[in-house]
This record gives structure tokens, C-alpha cells and sequence, in this order.
């Protein structure tokens, strides 16, 4: 799938603000590029809110849960 500029920026800056958490860096499951898939494949169902796509990530996928 092919996405325009402003969405891969937006995807890139979602990508970058996950793996510099810390739920991220303290977890040894998942790579920086399973990160990364797990992202391309939400924007490949449609999301684009980056709020959603965090969420999603760092609760379903990273396994954290927030305080």
C-alpha cells in the first residue's frame, strides 16, 4: 500500500515517539521493526490517529498498561 508524504511523516513521528518510551525501551518481546509493522498494518485498516495508534501499541501490543 502506498501512502502520501504527510501520512508516512505522520506514521514516522508515531514510530519514533513509541520506541523512545520507556514501555518500549524496558521491554525485550518485540523489535523496532515488529513495532514498526504493527504500525503500517493499523494505517493498512484505516487508522490515522495517532492517539489510537499509540494506544493501541503501547496497551495491546507492548502489554502496558498505565497507572
Amino acid at each position: 500500500m502506498a501512502y502520501d508524504t504527510p501520512t508516512v511523516q505522520l506514521l514516522r513521528a508515531i514510530l519514533d515517539d513509541v520506541l523512545s518510551s520507556p514501555a518500549f525501551t524496558r521491554q525485550q518481546h518485540h523489535s523496532a521493526v515488529e513495532v514498526a509493522e504493527r504500525i503500517l498494518w493499523l494505517a493498512s485498516q484505516g487508522e490515522r490517529e495517532p492517539s489510537a495508534i499509540k494506544e493501541h501499541l503501547l496497551n495491546e501490543f507492548l502489554g502496558y498498561a498505565a497507572a
